[in-house]
């Protein structure tokens, strides 16, 4: 079994005030409480051979909603509020089919993601207008990159995905993702305070005295605020299917088709089942 994990984690705030004096800044620390962890069992069930005769198409398997950070929940929250089920269904069926995938071939993964963002420009230019497209499709680059980042434990077998610094919404320009810092600088101190949320042990004085390191340590914090204005959504390549026309889902299926058949993929079987999904899910409403 192949377990997904993010290197986010749980919500270690840290509020650095810049108008107080810098040899003595103003410390908040705020932490969500850790979610409990739900074993999953192995489970077995009966489908009737009337199931079993149902088409392919007629099957709904719906997309997990991806959260990635605080900035990428918020701009998919936002940008999809308003759009119709299948719209919202896409976006995610996207992002977990072609970026956040347990397909594991480099070759695959790097088509996948070239498809998903092709995919992700038909949405922008058929369901949102000018601004709300040019935020859609940065939103969705990040989460690219984000998944160009997968590492695989070869003991466990778990995937795990970086993600850059994080800043919630509402939150200060000088705000600083203290669990961010903790993972990079100091990632014993993140392992001892998991540890100590999970036995329900004294947490907070680990958290505090963190902090109070962290506000001495000017070049972890200048690095911090380096890695954290590096724009994150930059992929590079070239994208095979980036030409293929979004004037209509008939016509952009076609384009991605031919392109698909044009371009010689030695197994190329999942590109057109992933174009196919695409098309299952918005083919009932129109743009």
């Amino acid at each position: 079994m192949m377990k997904i994990h993010s290197s986010t984690q749980q919500d270690l705030n840290l509020y650095i005030n810049s108008k107080q004096n810098a040899e003595k800044p103003s410390l908040v620390t705020d932490m969500m409480p850790m979610m409990p962890i739900i074993p999953h069992n192995t489970d077995s069930v009966e489908i009737s051979p009337a199931a079993r005769q149902l088409a392919a198409s007629d099957i709904v398997n719906h997309s997990a909603v991806y959260f990635g950070t605080t900035q990428i929940n918020d701009s998919l929250n936002r940008l999809l509020t308003d759009q119709p089920p299948e719209v919202k269904e896409a976006v995610y069926g996207i992002i977990q089919s072609n970026f956040i995938t347990d397909v594991t071939g480099e070759a695959e993964r790097g088509a996948l993601l070239e498809l998903g963002l092709t995919q992700a420009k038909y949405m922008a230019d058929n369901y949102m207008e000018d601004d709300e497209a040019a935020e859609f499709m940065n939103t969705i680059r990040q989460i690219g990159a984000i998944s160009q980042t997968r590492t695989v434990d070869p003991e466990t077998n778990e995937v795990h995905y970086e993600t850059p610094p994080q800043r919630p919404v509402g939150a200060p320009d000088d705000y600083i993702d203290l669990t961010y810092m903790m993972k990079k600088f100091e990632s014993s101190t993140l392992d001892k305070l998991q540890e100590a949320i999970v036995n329900g042990k004294d947490w907070n004085s680990i958290l505090l005295n963190f902090a109070k390191n962290v506000s001495t340590r000017k070049d972890w914090v200048e690095e911090y605020r380096e890695e954290a204005a590096r724009q994150f959504g930059d992929i590079a390549g070239e994208n095979r299917f980036e030409h293929a026309s979004t004037a209509s889902l008939p016509e952009f299926v076609q384009d991605i088709n031919n392109i698909i058949a044009q371009t010689g993929f030695e197994n190329s079987k999942y590109l057109i089942d992933n174009m196919e999904a695409f098309k299952r899910t918005l083919g009932v409403i129109s743009p």
